[in-house]
């Protein structure tokens, strides 16, 4: 039954690709409407402090109508005072990009990678695609973010955000910008959390750490990197020492 769904919905978007106008940059809207880090207080360098951090962006169009462009990368730029500590996770603890994209499954991942969630709404030709997301460390350290849905069209696999100095990249594999070729897709809103924790020589350990509060306040840039240009936006919370 799933199989005729999704084949007949393939067909409705496909026909109807001739009746939508070109995504435009000049009429989509991207903002970074949530973000916030759970504790104010921060930690030191050589004290770090594990921290939650969540964030939501919602995407659309200044017309209200048609749809946005379609994201290629995102990325994520962490405040100053804020690190990601994906090195701290024992080896046993990381999860296989590969193996969990050869199996379709996050079931592969260890007990004790998981260090989030969240959700996606995508939209292509005025269909939204709900996408749960869980968050993993990988084996090189690195952000895992596994996509999990079954309708309209079945998606099941994992991304990984390559994180150097502070800046997570994820880049989106043609599949998803286009889930039917010449159909493309949009981010409508997506929002996560990421508050794993880990054991290291007894002390706790998180997959995002504070290490300073500078000029009391944490800044996070969010690039939506589009397939027309890109769009950025930044939001502030405030911290202590």
């Amino acid at each position: 039954m799933k199989k005729v769904l999704t084949l007949a919905l393939t067909g409705a978007l496909t026909l109807g690709v001739a009746g939508v106008a070109q995504a435009d940059i000049n009429d989509t809207t991207f903002e970074l409407n949530k973000f916030s880090i759970k504790s104010n207080d921060s930690g030191t360098a050589k004290k770090p402090k594990p921290v939650t951090l969540s964030l939501g962006v919602l995407g659309g169009t200044k017309s209200g109508t048609g749809q946005a462009s379609t994201s290629t990368k995102l990325r994520i730029t962490l405040p100053r005072g804020i690190k990601w500590n994906g090195s701290a996770w024992a080896r046993g603890k990381r999860c296989s990009v590969s193996a969990a994209n050869s199996r379709q499954s996050d079931s592969v991942c260890p007990r004790g990678s998981r260090i989030g969630s969240g959700h996606v709404d995508a939209i292509a030709l005025g269909t939204k695609e709900p996408i749960d997301v869980r968050a993993y460390v990988t084996t090189g350290g690195n952000l895992g973010l596994w996509l999990d849905a079954d309708a309209p069209l079945p998606i099941h696999e994992m991304l990984e955000g390559k994180v150097r100095r502070g800046v997570i990249n994820v880049a989106i594999p043609l599949n998803i910008q286009e889930p039917v070729v010449g159909v493309s897709s949009a981010i409508e809103n997506l929002n996560f959390s990421l508050n794993g924790r880990t054991k290291v020589k007894g002390k706790t350990r998180g997959a995002v750490e504070s290490t300073g509060c500078f000029n009391k306040k944490w800044t996070l840039k969010f690039e939506n990197i589009v397939t027309d240009g890109k769009l950025t936006d930044t939001r502030k919370v405030t911290c202590r020492k």
